[in-house]
């Protein structure tokens, strides 16, 4: 069997590594591997560059240097695990770049999307990137954005030129790059779609502590929604006691706050007196509105990734917003909190500010004394949310899955926005049943067994379908290393650029562990792991076994968020909730 890899973006090294170990693997099983480079055909700008933070204004020296940087790893790859194949520099003839700089002058702000090529929307494909980076939720584009975006749509149309070259000299029978989500690499996958050849895409895991040593290989596109097939085939297998350890390591981080895909501030060392804060009477029961950033669902709306015309109850999160407001009018005993997602504003990934960030700023400016707006700049933790909050709304924040994990009831507006089972939530899909199931939420509160479900479904999506890498990568972005590792790090840059490649390289097993179910998965055309692994397999546990490992867990985040454990049960709240349950007493 012949397998492309698409691998324009080997400046990333955390994404390149673990996919040339993919790639290292089907090959050492028999198959015939290509992998296709960039050979700085995107070197007006790109993936790599925008995570140098070097932009389309950068200096050209700066941009060369990220594509030296990848032509270097490209190279070692190959070099290293004996990967043959080419860069698309050596497809593109100077006819097809005229041709892409032709395609791209034809199209105008109001045309672009038309674009099509081959019967593929190249022009929709090339706007993935973009959106996302810029956090635009409509297409109306400034000059200076439509002079940015003009780069990203002449490399989406030159890597289209290229992969129906490719395509048609290699013939593959399979189709495999890391994200399918970058505008460049989507319109290899449509192609392949349309060509009937099966494509596969991957990512890192989701599990902060071992993000890197975890992979995800999915046909198809985005694996994270189809999950939920799986559920009512796992929903009663019982968590084994490593698996709910390693799912707290997870929870503990996110308690932590430093990586740099957590967007909330850490929860306070100290106590906080949020109730002060806001401004909450102490009689009042606490809502709290989780928004979520609205760039991400509309690029993939946009680009035909997920559905658009959903029926879903609120149209905007504002109008779902405004009607909580109204809401809130008549319910002087609630109190409403609407939290703003910290990445429409600024934050420790970039430093752009939403157009939706504009858009709430304009809506929340006059609101009931009983509601009040929790924005980024506060500085305020969800974790620390979590102490005074009666019921958590939600709209398809992963907070929803966060919260429930801490037992406390959520409530959700539409089962085709949260990309987690709705059932051990509230659900109301009308409005009249939207604000019922606010009410039923609030009347049966916390719950246990809401934490047993969710750690059931975090195992599915976290542990089971992920395949394990760690016994060839061992690359750990949360690990803390000590002043004299660091110093002797940094000299070894000095001296030699590549050490921590070539070093990663030597340190790989000479086969991976997990090699025979990827080559399966790839081999059989498989969805992903989750089609290959049975779970009557999985370690066989009891109810009590169950219980008593979830009890320890809970122990951990109580230890974590209020310190020791001894003397909490009789606290009010969250604590409270916590702590008699992890300590075996009766729990509500």
């Amino acid at each position: 069997m012949k397998i492309l890899f698409f691998s324009p973006h080997t400046a990333l090294w955390v994404h390149a590594f673990p996919e040339a170990l993919v790639a290292e693997a089907l090959k050492q099983n028999g198959h015939d591997v290509v992998y296709i480079g960039c050979g700085r055909t995107f070197s007006r700008g790109c993936v790599c560059m925008s995570a140098n933070r070097v932009g389309a204004d950068s200096d050209e020296t700066e941009r060369l240097a990220v594509c030296n940087t990848c032509t270097r790893y490209t190279n070692i790859l190959r070099g290293q695990f004996g990967l043959a194949g080419y860069d698309l520099d050596s497809v593109l003839s100077p006819g097809d770049l005229e041709e892409a700089e032709r395609i791209v002058e034809s199209v105008t702000p109001k045309t672009f999307l038309q674009l099509t090529l081959d019967g593929i929307e190249v022009g929709r494909a090339a706007l993935s990137t973009f959106l996302l980076t810029y956090k635009r939720i409509n297409l109306d584009f400034t000059d200076d954005e439509w002079r940015i975006f003009r780069i990203e749509l002449g490399n989406t149309v030159r890597s289209f030129l290229a992969c129906q070259k490719v395509l048609d000299r290699e013939s593959p029978d399979r189709v495999i790059l890391y994200s399918s989500g970058y505008s460049v690499n989507l319109v290899w996958c449509l192609l392949a779609e349309r060509r009937d050849i099966p494509f596969y895409y991957m990512n890192a895991g989701a599990n902060l502590t071992d993000r890197l040593q975890k992979v995800v290989i999915a046909r198809g596109h985005s694996l994270q929604r189809r999950l939920l097939q799986y559920w009512d085939r796992y929903r009663n297998v019982r968590c084994a006691p490593p698996t709910l350890a390693y799912l707290t390591d997870h929870f503990l981080e996110l308690l932590r706050g430093r990586h740099k895909f957590i967007y909330s501030a850490p929860r306070s060392e100290k106590s906080v007196d949020l109730r002060g804060f806001f401004g909450i009477a102490p009689d009042q029961r606490v809502l709290v509105a989780t928004m979520s950033s609205y760039d991400e669902l509309f690029a993939a709306q946009i680009t035909k990734l997920f559905p658009d015309d959903l029926p879903v109850l609120f149209p905007s999160q504002i109008d779902w917003i405004q009607a909580l407001v109204g809401f809130m009018k008549d319910r002087p005993d609630l109190f409403l909190v609407v939290r703003i997602h910290p990445r429409e504003f600024p934050n420790k990934r970039d430093s752009v500010k939403s157009e939706h960030a504009h858009a709430l700023e304009r809506t929340l400016a006059d609101l009931p004394g009983n509601v009040k707006v929790n924005w980024p700049d506060d500085q305020v933790s969800l974790y620390d949310l979590a102490d005074i909050t009666d019921v958590f709304l939600n709209s398809w924040s992963t907070a929803g899955k966060e919260m429930s994990m801490l037992g406390i009831p959520v409530v959700h507006y539409s089962s085709d926005l949260i990309f987690y089972p709705a059932d051990f939530n509230y659900l109301g899909e009308t409005r009249d049943s939207y604000f019922a199931q606010i009410e039923k939420a609030l009347a049966e509160g916390w719950s246990a067994e809401r934490i047993r479900w969710t750690y059931r479904w975090m195992a599915v999506e976290d542990a089971y379908s992920r395949l394990d890498i760690s016994d060839s990568y061992r690359e750990k972005e949360s690990a803390y290393r000590p002043l004299p590792r660091r110093v002797i790090d940094r000299v070894r840059r000095q001296l030699w650029p590549d050490f921590k490649q070539f070093d990663d390289c030597r340190h790989r097993a000479p086969r991976m562990a997990c090699a025979p179910t990827l080559e399966r998965i790839v081999r059989e055309g498989r969805d992903s792991v989750m089609e290959v692994v049975d779970p009557d397999r999985l370690p066989k546990i009891s109810d009590e076994e169950e219980t008593r490992a979830l009890k320890a867990q809970v122990g951990r985040i109580v230890q974590a968020m209020y310190g020791d454990i001894g003397g909490r049960a009789a606290a009010p709240g969250l604590q409270g909730h916590l702590a008699r349950f992890a300590g075996n007493a009766e729990s509500p």
